[in-house]
């Protein structure tokens, strides 16, 4: 039991927020932790009050029992997504009750690190934070997600998915390393750009998927409700896209991005009856999509 390959003397900087609803299990749960040496434990039972800790001062842990809000699984997402926070990798245990096989599947999607099923003994939860924390998967970057990997290495389907080796200022610390908020902020801007450019490379993935489907359905003559439906998914992922590409400093293509989704936004009021001109954007960005996935691809092969 315990924090093992943890340096002893670096565990009182290690800043831990627990949030539960039962003062039970808080109270147990950070007493076993303040006698391993993880002093700055601190317990929430309000989620407004864990909210405004996290917008000051962002853990190394976070502890979350999937009760302790509605809206926990959002408020996971939202730090993930770096809208809570200043650090959208802190690392998150979240524990599920053992009939919701939905709160877990949410906590995965979230994209918690570690999922445990209650009841979860202090004991237990401290071994397992000790192997996540130098046992981290790498992390993925979606147009939706931004989490733990969690497809396995011998996995049936490839992915085509860039993996990221994200910060982790609870291993950083436990390895009686100073971490300042100052070099936090700064490996955290480091990783965006990263998390940014793995997201175009999944916008462009599905972007391509999408407009073969637009095509195919046109193709063949299959014009019905999933035809607009596939048009405004374009449009929003081409404005997402858009977005991505000027944070990380690609004004041009951001341009491009939000042309486009003008475009097929005007497409969708009559996608019924789509002008040539139309079909040869969809025709384009297909084509676009597939160059630029072999040109990836042939990159990759000779690196």
């Amino acid at each position: 039991m315990g924090l093992k390959n943890f340096d002893k003397n670096a565990l009182g900087d290690v800043d831990i927020y627990i949030g539960d609803p039962n003062e039970q299990i808080r109270e147990s749960m950070r007493s076993m932790m303040r006698a391993e040496g993880l002093r700055r434990a601190r317990n929430f039972n309000r989620i407004d009050d864990l909210t405004s800790a996290i917008k000051e001062v962002t853990p190394d842990l976070l502890v979350l029992a999937d009760d302790v809000a509605p809206n926990i699984f959002d408020i996971v997402r939202d730090i993930r997504q770096y809208r809570l926070g200043r650090n959208p990798f802190v690392m998150i245990t979240m524990m599920v009750s053992a009939d919701s096989d939905v709160s877990t599947r949410k906590a995965i999607l979230a994209g918690c690190d570690d999922v445990m099923i209650k009841p979860v003994s202090p004991g237990r939860l401290l071994e397992r934070v000790s192997h996540f924390t130098f046992n981290r998967l790498p992390f993925i970057a979606t147009t939706d997600y931004l989490g733990p990997e969690r497809r396995r290495q011998g996995d049936a389907r490839p992915s085509a998915i860039k993996q990221l080796n994200v910060v982790n200022s609870l291993k950083a610390k436990a390895e009686g390393k100073k971490l300042s908020q100052a070099d936090l902020v700064r490996q955290v801007e480091g990783c965006m750009n990263d998390v940014m450019s793995a997201r175009l490379d999944s916008h462009g993935l599905k972007l391509g998927y999408i407009c073969n489907l637009i095509l195919k359905a046109y193709e063949e003559k299959r014009i019905d409700k999933s035809v607009e439906e596939h048009l405004l998914i374009l449009v929003s992922v081409l404005e997402d896209a858009g977005r991505t590409a000027k944070g990380i400093g690609e004004p041009e293509l951001a341009k491009i991005c939000n042309q486009l989704a003008r475009q097929v936004e005007e497409a969708a009021e009559h996608y019924e009856n789509p002008t040539d001109n139309e079909l040869g954007t969809f025709r384009k960005l297909t084509k676009a999509f597939e160059l630029a996935k072999t040109a990836k691809a042939a990159q990759q092969n000779a690196g």
